[in-house]
């Protein structure tokens, strides 16, 4: 009995110093970096984390704020917008929206896993300059469009992303700009 509780004691003092030693002091004072919120594993992605996803990509790639009015707009459960997460950021005199920014979004959509299976499509303007850029992402079980159009104002970057099962459920097909 005694040898069973100077185990148990000897076991305590081990897992208290393995649960110190894997906090967020690696020794040299670093916080440990954050766990992304993402599951593990090859199922579809959740609503949640396919709207994180995107609001992160947005603050971090310096987009300015969502159209409340766009990104609110859902429809009820029996209609095909509803299978969507959806954004629209125009550009203003202090943060404008151009194709450079469009660049930096996609990229940090791509950090977090996105992949772009087709070649980004373009129009340009009279002038020669790229007017409407367009890349189909795709993750999971979602497909997600991310457009920009020039000005005639401070440009507009609109993302549409659509659960493929959902939409599937409603009779509709998605295919690259539709």
């Amino acid at each position: 009995m005694r040898g069973t509780k100077r185990a148990a004691v000897a076991m305590a003092a081990v897992m208290i110093t393995a649960v110190g030693c894997s906090s967020a002091d690696n020794g040299a004072g670093d916080p440990k970096p954050p766990t992304s919120p993402r599951p593990q594993g090859t199922g579809p992605l959740t609503e949640s984390v396919v709207r994180a996803d995107l609001d992160t990509s947005v603050a971090d790639a310096g987009v300015p704020a969502n159209a409340p009015e766009y990104g609110e707009h859902r429809g009820s459960a029996d209609s095909p917008l509803s299978c969507g997460v959806y954004f629209k950021g125009f550009g203003t005199d202090t943060a404008s929206v151009d194709l450079a920014r469009f660049e930096q979004l996609v990229g940090e959509l791509r950090e977090r896993a996105w992949q772009q299976p087709e070649q980004r499509t373009e129009r340009k303007d009279l002038d020669g300059a790229i007017g409407v850029a367009e890349v189909w992402l795709s993750q999971r079980g979602w497909r997600m469009s991310v457009e920009y159009r020039s000005p005639p104002d401070e440009g507009v970057i609109t993302v549409k992303a659509y659960d493929t099962a959902c939409l599937r459920k409603h009779d509709v097909g998605l295919e690259p700009g539709g």
